[in-house]
């Protein structure tokens, strides 16, 4: 992800491993308002900041992939078949719940472990480390994008369950 999206923080990295781990972790009402917000979105995209490419695993695992908007925009898929994949793709997200956030504060662990000689170098990694081991330790989990990266790469994309796309 770093050789991606150089600017990315820790925040950021921790972001995609979490989506990676607990998938979709958030969904609109309905269908259609699933299509609906899709369609907003596609609007917002340009291709400043985009790095190559519409699809591209969340994390380590690889369990659920980013499937940028662009891919709707430049009719690589259509809006309806991202909402379908997207609303079917909460099926295969596990439920949050304590036990499932005790090992994901352990796996987040032995990940910072894994690569702490190319993370420590990030911009803000001690900060963030900090503010993310705080986190956690309230029992809070999400977060969004650091300012940075949205700045860098105005990211607009959805969260599926990789088994999904191969259909």
């Amino acid at each position: 992800m770093l050789d991606r999206y150089p600017e990315a923080t820790l925040q950021d990295l921790y972001k995609s491993m979490f989506q990676d781990r607990f998938g979709v972790a958030h969904m609109l009402g309905s269908r259609e308002a699933v299509e609906a917000y899709i369609e907003r979105e596609v609007q917002m995209c340009d291709d400043e900041g985009v790095v190559e490419g519409y699809f591209e695993p969340c994390g380590w695992r690889g369990d659920y992939v980013r499937v940028d908007l662009r891919a709707v925009r430049d009719g690589v898929m259509t809006v309806e078949t991202l909402a379908d994949i997207f609303i079917r793709s909460a099926e295969y997200a596990p439920r949050v719940c304590d036990v499932a956030l005790v090992e994901w504060a352990k796996e987040w662990n032995a990940i910072l472990e894994q690569c702490h000689q190319r993370l420590s170098v990030v911009d803000g990694f001690e900060r963030d480390s900090i503010l993310l081991a705080e986190l956690i330790a309230s029992g809070k989990y999400v977060v969004h994008h650091s300012p940075r990266y949205n700045e860098c790469y105005a990211p607009h994309y959805r969260i599926v369950h990789r088994s999904l796309l191969c259909e």
